[in-house]
């Protein structure tokens, strides 16, 4: 695995989008954290500050519509370096706003996280789609599996290093930590050098991205999958959790924060899993999908039906879903010129599902009971892995490195 990921940093196109990606996660965290915090502090309500990752929800799901039907028009590598200026940019507005939190101000402030949001959900699918152009094919799958353990490790740690900035270091130290980190962000990606006609998504006009997802098996299949799964991954929030382990384990507050990072760790080793394994990945891609969601629907229903703490923890760090393998398979099965706004399109059906997802299964939980929920979810993983073996393209699907794109 050294040798293998050593090569990969090699590739200095990489490192700039992996720093970068890095770079992105880590000011994002930051800046949730002390606007949630400054915001409570301010107004002393929990809708105010809830406010403020609703209006970044809604930013989201409004830039996915935008993304959708215009981000192929533009240069990837530009827009990637546009939203990182961009959000350095909003952040210093932000810290004003923060700084005279009134009524006024706090529409304006809203709004600039609105904007924000917007900004920042095209940066996702343009990472996506960039990242095939600057990797070989037979990269595609350990390149997708060290992103994906930044990712993981901005989950497991990400909020809590955030709360001890938000209270060990002075606000606009911070503010600056993130406008830098923004600003850098898009200096790495104005840095990596690739074809100017290749990064732009126009050199063929592209099918329209609501007509590619629905019509288009594999990646109709796919978002099935994320539609289902969005629901199943509820189980593992912090909310969920907490409830789990007091109603069923008859456990305090502290195993709440034992039993998510147990989970999230799973999902570092499973993209761990994906860079060592790559060439067997290859091979099966289809297969594995579809038995990450089988082994995830078993682990689940035993996790709600076990009542032993030790085992729960344990049950946790397998449960490493592959979702970096459905990854590869989009970015293989979708052409080049229609990947940024084919994802901008999923996008805005799993962001605002996302939050209903949260909506739907407390209020289950509420009107059944905690273990029910977990149960539900084992359940709603188990249709994820019939979707696979109902559908014999996806099931079937093998990943060719060899391919040109």
């Amino acid at each position: 695995m050294e040798i293998t990921i050593r090569s990969l940093f090699k590739k200095g196109n990489f490192l700039k989008l992996w720093l970068s990606q890095t770079l992105q996660s880590l000011s994002m965290v930051l800046l949730q954290v002390i606007v949630i915090v400054k915001v409570y502090q301010h107004t002393n309500s929990i809708f105010g500050s809830a406010s403020v990752l609703t209006v970044m929800a809604f930013g989201s799901f409004f830039g996915g519509i935008l993304g959708s039907y215009h981000i192929h028009r533009f240069s990837l590598v530009h827009i990637l370096h546009w939203i990182g200026w961009a959000r350095a940019g909003l952040t210093v507005i932000l810290a004003f706003l923060l700084t005279n939190i009134q009524p006024a101000f706090f529409i304006l402030l809203l709004m600039t996280l609105f904007f924000i949001s917007v900004v920042g959900s095209w940066y996702q699918p343009a990472r996506f789609a960039l990242l095939p152009l600057i990797v070989s094919k037979k990269e595609y799958m350990k390149a997708n599996g060290t992103i994906n353990v930044i990712h993981q490790l901005f989950l497991v740690g990400g909020w809590g290093l955030g709360g001890v900035i938000a209270i060990t270091l002075p606000f606009y130290l911070i503010i600056v930590i993130i406008s830098v980190s923004f600003l850098l962000s898009g200096i790495l990606i104005r840095l990596i050098q690739t074809d100017h006609s290749v990064t732009r998504e126009e050199s063929d006009k592209p099918e329209k991205a609501w007509i590619k997802l629905m019509r288009v098996g594999i990646i109709r299949n796919l978002t099935l999958m994320d539609v289902s799964e969005s629901l199943a991954n509820v189980v593992w929030s912090s909310a969920f959790i907490v409830a789990f382990t007091d109603e069923v384990l008859k456990k305090g507050s502290e195993w709440l924060g034992f039993i998510n990072a147990s989970y999230w760790i799973g999902g570092i080793l499973g993209s761990l899993m994906v860079v060592l394994i790559a060439k067997y990945l290859e091979k099966r891609i289809g297969f594995m999908i579809g038995l990450s969601s089988l082994a995830m629907a078993i682990l689940t229903f035993f996790f709600a039906t076990n009542k032993n703490e030790v085992l729960s923890l344990l049950l946790c760090v397998f449960m490493g879903p592959l979702y970096q393998a459905r990854d590869i398979c989009l970015q293989d099965v979708i052409p080049p010129n229609e990947r940024a706004s084919v994802m901008a399109a999923r996008s805005t059906i799993l962001t605002p599902w996302s939050s209903v997802a949260y909506l739907v299964m407390g209020w289950i939980a509420d009107s059944v009971n905690i273990q029910f929920t977990y149960i539900l979810g084992a359940v709603l993983y188990s249709i994820t892995f019939l979707i696979i073996l109902l559908h014999p393209s996806l099931r079937n699907y093998q990943y060719h490195a060899e391919k040109k794109i």
